[in-house]
């Protein structure tokens, strides 16, 4: 079981990075579906089932489907960017570093420590009972904000794409 979740860690760190990295868009947008798919996978192995099929449903279904329609509509091919790194390439990774061991410091645990998590409490967790009641309940204003800047973004496409027709 620990064997399939740092695999399936290592692949998402590894797709993220190439989603970072990649020049064109759509590539970016295809290792960004390999991260939701890998973190998908870590939700299963920690027992929260639905919340994995919403992890694929919502974010690399149509989450990751529009932003590539948008890819397509805008026709950002012709308009890629050449590597902006450069020599900054270096500070960055120094920094990153320096944020990881600052975070490991702040919470006075080892990166790798075992939580306090019981079996029934992750299942509790990850049920649609609770799922349902926390989004519809406590987090019901960013849900709906979310589902707005969506639609906003939608819109946003259409009217460029229609620019051009």
């Amino acid at each position: 079981m620990m064997v399939i979740f740092y695999i399936c860690a290592f692949l998402a760190v590894l797709s993220s990075l190439g989603m970072l990295i990649a020049r064109h868009p759509l590539h970016s947008a295809l290792c960004m579906i390999g991260t939701m798919v890998s973190l998908a996978v870590i939700f299963l192995l920690n027992h929260a089932d639905f919340i994995a099929v919403l992890q694929i449903a919502v974010y690399a279904g149509a989450v990751m489907m529009l932003m590539i329609f948008v890819v397509f509509l805008v026709d950002a091919k012709s308009k890629q960017s050449p590597v902006r790194f450069g020599s900054f390439k270096g500070i960055g990774i120094v920094m990153g570093g320096i944020i990881v061991a600052t975070l490991a410091a702040f919470t006075g645990k080892p990166l790798l420590a075992s939580g306090d998590m019981t079996e029934a409490a992750l299942l509790k967790q990850g049920s649609v009972e609770f799922l349902a009641d926390k989004l519809f309940g406590q987090y019901l204003l960013p849900f709906e904000a979310a589902s707005i800047l969506l639609l906003v973004g939608l819109v946003g496409a259409v009217a460029l794409a229609k620019k051009k027709l």
